[in-house]
């Protein structure tokens, strides 16, 4: 009876053991998370150019890069990219924004990926792009041979 007591206790200790060392993995991979070592934006004739470089990727997998017009919280996806490991250039021109007013505030932010699921977001960068006099009359020639 006494060694009955004993297997309990072990397996009791065994278990917990075990729970705590789950719980630790997970935590590692819940919080492992990308370095960026830049993410810029920055205006040009053609609309906004957006540029980031990665340090560490942390097991991401996939990032989406988000934007957001005019207030800085009300983000939406408009291109996602697949990690290609670390140390990794990654750019994007957004050509949409030239369909808007000039001089309108942009906000971008990328969603980080893991393959678990899990994600994180940087922080948000934010841009005026203006639309230059020439592109705009331009714009106004070829609309009036349409």
């Amino acid at each position: 009876m006494n060694l009955y007591l004993v297997e309990v206790y072990l397996m009791k200790k065994f278990i917990h053991i075990s729970c705590i060392l789950f719980l630790l993995i997970s935590a590692a991979g819940i919080l492992a998370s990308v370095t960026l070592q830049y993410f810029t934006a920055k205006t040009n004739f053609d609309g906004i150019l957006v540029e980031w470089k990665t340090g560490d990727e942390g097991g991401t997998v996939t990032f989406d890069l988000e934007r957001s017009a005019t207030t800085p919280d009300n983000f939406i996806s408009i291109k996602t990219f697949n990690s290609t490991g670390n140390n990794s250039y990654y750019s994007y021109q957004d050509n949409s924004v030239n369909m808007v007013s000039s001089n309108a505030i942009y906000y971008y932010r990328l969603k980080c990926i893991q393959g678990n699921g899990a994600y994180t977001y940087s922080n948000s960068i934010s841009v005026v792009h203006s639309i230059s006099g020439i592109k705009t009359t331009w714009g106004s020639i070829k609309a009036i041979f349409r």
